[in-house]
């Protein structure tokens, strides 16, 4: 088995960040533009599998807003039922999450120090969203 060649944090803005394939929506774009600002990825199979991510970010959104104007629970001949977008939303999001960590960006930074991290470390949900939105 070959080994994987290790990911480099990149430090300071790049200055030459690949624009995103025109395929991707508003979702997987930022998704692009976040973690190649983030990281150096300059692979062929490496920008594929990030392109799949994105495009699943995207149908995972689109998804989601359909769920949101429908509602979650949907008037069927039998009574009520839930929408059967969510199973789909949700597998989404998980490929999103899987192809992610096939890139690696699952593992969390090297820190200076051991032990517990202390308050205040990491993204809160409010944060995630807002960074979302705003990215774009």
């Amino acid at each position: 088995m070959s080994k994987k060649p290790p990911l480099t944090v990149v430090s300071g803005a790049l200055t030459t960040i690949i624009e995103p394939p025109t395929i991707l929506g508003p979702a997987g774009s930022r998704l692009w533009r976040s973690v190649l600002s983030q990281y150096d990825i300059r692979d062929a199979g490496g920008l594929a599998i990030l392109e799949d991510a994105c495009a699943s970010r995207d149908n995972a959104t689109s998804m989601a807003e359909i769920i949101a104007a429908e509602g979650r629970m949907v008037r069927t001949k039998s009574g009520r039922r839930e929408h059967p977008l969510i199973k789909l939303e949700i597998a989404a999001r998980a490929l999103t999450a899987r192809l992610l960590a096939r890139l690696g960006l699952d593992v969390e930074p090297i820190r200076s120090s051991s032990g517990r991290p202390g308050r205040g470390i990491g993204v809160t949900w409010e944060q995630f969203r807002d960074h979302e939105t705003t990215a774009d």
